[in-house]
């Protein structure tokens, strides 16, 4: 068993290694110093593969650390904002739908099929059994663990006792083993992975989360920490609980006659991911036929230009319905909140004066606001599954002139696109301060409208930045390069902290800050369209 968990442990490093190597050097400037010989540095590779388990490890606290805080601390804290007992339920009841019937449904450890897992059983003919019975242990230990130290903190958080805490820790991990053994005896006995089926999963998902955040009605939480700690009904969980662990970890005798069916490429997670990405990419940026025929009017104006402007007013011209639509969209989402603020004024006059006269302040929640209304993202997609993709088979296309040139067309017409964007909320918020009777345009709300239309160019240039320096898009329609993952959610990541410290009341978009957010988006404006010419000739290419 030890020797299994050693293999397992090493194959899920190895394999994480490998392909940090392998995207390490196809990174430019770094990438051309690393040698191939380093896949066969062994001290190097052990030492990375030591440091990455232990990051995993990290991740996989922080990941649970933020679900809990997120998903349940943060509504167990507004449901009941006046007696902790509330929250305490609150936190109880959100827990339970979501970590006791959700997550053993909805997935299994059991059938999961990782890529050490495909690895060690197809290619590696490793013992079934003794390999499913090792990686419960390898990964229901470490969730047990993380999950005490983040449910005793919740509770803390949310005025339970240590007991009460650790009573919901019990609840969660006799039911995540419950889950497990309900998966793996519907697969013995009808060959079912209940995991797998999307239709019955999705129905559990939707189930849980309205019964968790039933917290919010009037009445609260039904499912209390009374109700659930309950004597008698916690014995009948905990022998529930262990009875279900022998049985999948003792048990269950046909791990190595069954379960070897269950490994197939197809359940792969990267596979799913592609395939589903696939499938959403060419529905929202597939050409059709209608696309093709453009109203004579604008087609005349179009046939006036020449080179690569012809080329790119022709092709913005035929995927209007791709970029376009989804402009149409944001713009029809601002006038509905406009008038929203109307109804609003007109029902409560003197709240809504206070909030058009502080309106600007809130300048943090529109850097989150701004870099979802962003049609930069579905522009690129565009662009390369039904252009690029195509084009950059031929030589005279990857001329570095050439690529530039088109790089700085596209810049200016869907940064065109995201400053409409901007300025109808600019807009929106002016009209709505003027029907409250706030007329004066003060520096608080010229700063505002700055910023913002700042924004608007500053995720244009940020998602052609990423586009033409690291193309992360492959022919199969799915992204590749970990590189761009990594700044987008960082990018991503800022701003939804900017939205969470506002919503908190931690952060206001006050002079400091506003200042902040030009003085930032223009550096990142600047130092992107170095890069983009620096090394976008290099790296902008087919994968």
């Amino acid at each position: 068993m030890v020797r299994t968990l050693q293999q397992i442990i090493m194959l899920k490093a190895t394999i994480v290694t490998n392909t940090f190597l392998y995207y390490l050097k196809r990174l430019w400037v770094i990438g051309k110093h690393v040698p191939d010989s380093v896949y066969g540095n062994r001290e190097l590779k052990m030492v990375l593969a030591v440091l990455f388990t232990i990051l995993g490890q990290v991740f996989s606290l922080a990941g649970k650390a933020l679900y809990i805080f997120l998903f349940a601390v943060l509504p167990a804290l507004f449901a009941g904002t006046a007696e902790s007992g509330v929250r305490f339920d609150s936190l109880v009841q959100i827990l339970f739908f979501l970590s006791c019937i959700m997550g053993p449904l909805q997935d299994s450890v059991v059938f999961k099929v990782t890529k050490e897992k495909f690895t060690a059983i197809r290619y590696m003919k490793m013992d079934v059994e003794k390999y499913t019975k090792v990686y419960l242990l390898y990964c229901y230990i470490p969730f047990a663990l993380y999950f005490l130290i983040c449910i005793m903190t919740a509770s803390w958080f949310t005025g339970g006792s240590i007991a009460d805490g650790i009573c919901l820790w019990i609840v969660i991990v006799m039911m995540r083993a419950a889950g497990e053994a309900f998966q793996v005896w519907l697969y013995d006995r009808k060959g079912i992975v209940f995991s797998r089926k999307t239709g019955w999963v999705w129905t559990i998902i939707f189930l849980s989360v309205a019964g968790a955040y039933t917290v919010f009605v009037p009445w609260g939480p039904f499912l209390t920490a009374e109700r659930l700690f309950h004597p008698v009904l916690l014995v009948l969980i905990c022998v529930v609980g262990v009875i279900s662990a022998w049985y999948i970890l003792s048990g269950y005798r046909c791990y190595r006659r069954k379960l070897h069916r269950t490994v197939e490429e197809q359940w792969l997670f990267s596979s799913i991911v592609n395939q589903s990405t696939q499938a959403a990419n060419e529905k929202s940026v597939g050409i059709r036929e209608q696309d093709l025929h453009a109203d004579s009017r604008k087609m005349a104006g179009v046939e006036k230009l020449h080179g690569y402007e012809y080329f790119n007013a022709l092709f913005f011209l035929r995927h209007r319905r791709q970029i376009l639509r989804p402009v149409y969209y944001r713009l029809a989402a601002v006038v509905g909140f406009f008038i929203a603020g109307v109804m609003f004024r007109v029902g409560m006059p003197e709240v809504a004066y206070l909030g058009a006269e502080n309106l600007p302040d809130f300048l943090p929640i529109f850097v989150f606001v701004m870099y979802m209304m962003t049609v930069a993202d579905k522009a690129c997609k565009a662009m390369f599954y039904n252009c690029d993709k195509s084009m950059l088979k031929f030589g005279f296309y990857r001329n570095p002139k050439t690529l530039l040139s088109n790089f700085r067309i596209r810049l200016v017409k869907i940064a065109g696109y995201n400053l409409v964007i901007g300025a109808a909320i600019c807009a929106a918020v002016g009209g709505f301060r003027g029907i409250c009777g706030i007329w004066n345009f003060g520096q608080n709300m010229f700063l505002f409208c700055a910023a913002v239309l700042m924004l608007s160019v500053f995720f244009t240039v940020h998602h052609l930045f990423l586009y033409y320096v690291f193309q992360p898009y492959s022919e199969e329609m799915n992204v590749k390069n970990p590189f761009f993952q990594a700044i987008n959610m960082a990018v991503y990541l800022i701003c939804f902290l900017c939205y969470e410290l506002q919503a908190n009341g931690t952060l206001t978009g006050n002079l400091p800050f506003t200042a902040g957010v030009l003085v930032v988006t223009l550096a990142y404006i600047v130092a992107a369209l170095i890069l983009v010419y620096r090394y976008a000739p290099k790296m902008f290419r087919v994968k």
